[in-house]
């Protein structure tokens, strides 16, 4: 198993009831990577240099000219927009032959392809949530309290259900493996049967013969819910 410096910032999640534990920390991951990029990251040539290689998504794009330090942003901006010019430069890589064993050179098109699926905030949070995955598999191998603190969550959302099955098949015993894998099933699978029953009374609602009966706040919430649980 990987390092275990990660275990009281995940105990901390868990504490909490509230949603996805793993989307908690994953924001908290989010905020301090960007105000990492735009502070201390831009005193970090080697940083810099990674940044203007892998750009950010749309996403972190988006959120960075959310926030205040505008000059930091531009600058990093200024650095990357000068990369990209530089990939347009490439000459034309070719097609290869018939006959040919040598592959063409990638020309602009293929690495403005692979810099359009590259983030250099995703692939920091990326890499942080795989050690948390693995964190979470030791802690179910080794504290019997956390057992109770995840099967008392509400919902782990699928794509970290997916992490977290994904290091526990990788990292523990077949039978912590098995009661990991009820645990964490046995849960999403209460809050689904809720979840679509209260889907079901939104779109109901829309029936002309249910005109007037009021909706629950569970019915009223459900579909920003199923999104959250599907992230």
């Amino acid at each position: 198993m990987s390092e275990k410096i990660f275990t009281i910032p995940i105990n901390e999640a868990f504490d909490k009831h509230d949603g996805c534990p793993m989307c908690r920390l994953h924001q908290a991951l989010e905020e301090t990577n960007l105000s990492y990029v735009l502070g201390a990251a831009m005193m970090e040539p080697d940083v810099r240099i990674k940044m203007n290689e892998l750009g950010f998504c749309h996403d972190h794009f988006a959120k960075l000219r959310s926030m205040k330090n505008k000059l930091a942003l531009a600058l990093i901006l200024e650095s990357h927009l000068a990369d990209v010019n530089k990939l347009l430069d490439t000459e034309v890589g070719g097609k290869k032959g018939l006959f040919s064993k040598k592959e063409p050179n990638a020309d602009a098109g293929e690495k403005l392809a692979e810099l359009s699926d590259s983030c250099f905030a995703c692939k920091r949070i990326r890499s942080t949530e795989l050690r948390y995955f693995s964190n979470i598999a030791y802690l179910w191998d080794s504290d019997p309290k956390f057992h109770e603190k995840l099967k008392s969550q509400p919902y782990i959302c699928v794509s970290h259900t997916a992490g977290i099955l994904e290091a526990g098949k990788r990292e523990l015993k077949a039978d912590k493996y098995q009661s990991l894998y009820e645990a964490i099933t046995t849960l999403n699978r209460n809050y689904l049967e809720k979840l679509r029953a209260d889907v079901t009374a939104f779109t109901v609602s829309f029936d002309h013969r249910n005109a007037g009966v009021p909706l629950t706040d569970d019915a009223r919430e459900s579909i920003e819910k199923a999104l959250e649980f599907l992230n």
